[in-house]
């Protein structure tokens, strides 16, 4: 019997005693003061004893039970039976004689009930610990409405909120994105996800990570606004505070490598020009290691400053038209004396694949780690290197292989290969040397053309190591003017270069005398532009970095003097050499540029390539 059945058989007058004690249900009729008149077997039941006499509800269900709830549905009481605990509504509805009252078993939903209010509770406590809140916006009423976790320290965010007072508590450079995502939104269906700022009670801004979707649709045709903001403040300013650390570490280590590279720049032009002169066999070998300690030098400050390029995500790959077989060859070849001193073999077979597009430097770096480490950690045997192509169209890649004779590698130590600074034998008997960072940086670059790398290795019984790159076929470039550093190439052409290193300056002048040229020498950019108004140059090599007048500042003035001293090529010769560097000299007018530090070949090159433009 539910209210309206209760109802409807007080309003028919159904009042009297016979009709409640031959009720199937719990049901009692009460006088005018509330006592039991009659009851039910049924409520005799649920009360755990019969009738005692003239008495109450409260008396009949006694101690038994507790009210724990009221409200226009009758009261709610938590009854305590053999069977457990119960919870039980009391209806009452007037009659002729007094009152009929219904008890009603509700403890399936008095149950459910309190669930979801735990689940309530639970969720706004876990809402307001991770600051989430959700709000609506109606483009109609240009209204917003708030959940309190989204009040930022303002006195209100019960009330609804006009778009006019939301966006001036905006950052200003973020209400354009909050604009033009609310525009979208309302006029079609979509989400979209942005971080926007806001100032709070304090005039501070906090971070809010936003979360939009369209809602139903009104009669107007917009589209209502739905969304949920977390509070990411802290993440924001601990990303931002790593930005911030990331952007100085790697400004100091340009720094540092600009101030390293000078001194190199003059250490390679130096032994590069002893190789001219006339030495003993004996002196001759100790040239070549020098040379050789040199390379491994300048290959263990390219590995840490990659290192810090990919740390920053501000390393760059550069595809080009070239002939991967011919990197191969030249790695192979730069390897072979090393293999040669311990008694290897180093073969290397290609198969035919004509030329493709990647980055020739990078592909070269992958090849000179993988082959080197080879060669580096094996005693006996040798090294074999495979370079093949897989699949063709867009999906082309080159996959190369290198296996082999060595030590192996542990299975405990295989895992952490690939993690930076980090090497299979590290303790205190490491016989190879070197910094863990080769691997490391190979399979990133590897990955950021397209590839992978991987390996398979047994301790004792020698590794293969492979690689691939994405390699769309290419049409094989021009091949550029060669001239052999034999002869004087540069014979009866004038050059100037411009430094304010002195030792930088005279390898320059050397290398140029060598290679048939004449050269001057100017410490700095105003220098060099007086010199340059006395004497038609052929072409001028200028250092970027310098103090004063730096070297794009020098060209930008250079080239608005006009007539054929503004038309002079200007070479840069620096060690920032990234794209965005390069695109920034190109842009102050210079023609091209050399990367400290260079090699007389280097150098040449970059001139023969200017002279046939």
């Amino acid at each position: 019997m539910e209210t309206a059945d209760l109802q409807r058989e007080a309003r028919s007058g159904a009042g009297d005693a016979s009709w409640v004690a031959a009720s199937p249900l719990p049901v009692a009729l009460l006088d005018g003061d509330m006592y039991i008149v009659a009851a039910s077997e049924a409520l005799a039941r649920l009360a755990g004893r019969p009738m005692l006499g003239h008495e109450t509800l409260d008396q009949l269900l006694g101690a038994a039970a507790d009210q724990v709830d009221g409200g226009d549905d009758g009261e709610v009481y938590r009854l305590r039976t053999d069977a457990g605990e119960r919870w039980i509504r009391i209806q009452t509805e007037p009659c002729a004689s007094g009152s009929i009252a219904l008890l009603l078993d509700v403890t399936a939903e008095y149950a459910l009930l309190q669930r979801f209010k735990a689940d309530y509770a639970a969720r706004d406590s876990l809402m307001h610990a991770a600051e989430v809140g959700v709000w609506r916006y109606d483009p109609d009423t240009e209204l917003y409405q708030f959940s309190s976790e989204l009040s930022l320290g303002h006195a209100d965010a019960g009330p609804p909120v006009p778009l006019a007072v939301l966006q001036s508590l905006q950052h200003p450079d973020d209400v354009a994105v909050d604009n033009a995502v609310r525009d979208r939104l309302t006029r079609e269906e979509g989400v979209a996800e942005a971080e926007m700022r806001y100032r709070d009670g304090q005039g501070d801004y906090r971070h809010l990570q936003v979360h939009y979707r369209s809602g139903e649709q009104l009669p107007s045709g917009r589209f209502m606004m739905y969304g949920i903001s977390q509070n990411v403040t802290a993440l924001a300013r601990a990303r931002d505070e790593a930005k911030t650390a990331t952007a100085s570490k790697s400004d100091f280590l340009a720094s540092v490598s600009h101030e390293i590279r000078t001194p190199m720049n003059g250490i390679v032009g130096v032994l590069n020009l002893l190789q001219r002169e006339q030495l003993t066999p004996e002196g001759r070998d100790l040239l070549s290691e020098a040379l050789a300690c040199s390379d491994m030098l300048a290959q263990l400050i390219n590995d840490v400053l990659d290192f810090s390029k990919m740390e920053a995500g501000k390393l760059e790959i550069s595809p080009a038209p070239c002939d991967p077989v011919a990197v191969m060859e030249s790695v192979v070849s730069l390897l072979h004396p090393q293999a040669d001193a311990k008694n290897l073999y180093l073969r290397a077979h290609a198969a035919p694949m004509g030329w493709s597009l990647i980055d020739p430097l990078r592909f070269r770096q992958c090849l000179f780690n993988v082959i080197g480490n080879a060669v580096k950690f094996t005693q006996s045997g040798g090294v074999a290197v495979r370079l093949g192509v897989l699949g063709e169209g867009a999906g082309r890649k080159l996959h190369c292989e290198v296996e082999d004779t060595g030590i192996g590698i542990p299975a405990e130590a295989q895992a952490a290969l690939f993690e930076r600074f980090e090497q299979a034998d590290t303790g205190a008997t490491r016989r190879f040397g070197g910094t863990g960072l080769g691997l490391a940086i190979s399979r990133s670059l590897t990955r950021m053309m397209g590839g992978d790398m991987g390996f398979a290795s047994a301790e004792g019984a020698g590794s293969t190591f492979w690689f691939e790159i994405a390699a769309p076929a290419a049409e094989a470039a021009v091949a550029a003017p060669h001239a052999d550093l034999a002869q004087t190439p540069l014979e009866g052409l004038r050059f100037l270069i411009v430094d304010d290193n002195r030792t930088n300056r005279i390898v320059g002048l050397k290398t140029l005398q060598a290679l048939g040229a004449e050269a001057d020498t100017a410490d700095g950019g105003e220098a060099a532009i007086e010199a340059m108004k006395t004497v038609a140059y052929d072409l001028v090599l200028m250092d970027i970095n310098m103090p004063g007048m730096d070297g794009m500042e020098a060209t930008r003035r250079i080239r608005q003097l006009g007539g054929a001293l503004a038309a002079t090529p200007i070479v840069a010769l620096t060690a920032d050499a990234m794209s965005h560097h390069t695109a920034a000299y190109r842009a102050a007018g210079m023609n091209g540029f050399v990367p400290k530090p260079f090699s007389p070949s280097e150098l040449l090159a970059e001139i023969m390539r200017l002279a046939s433009a």
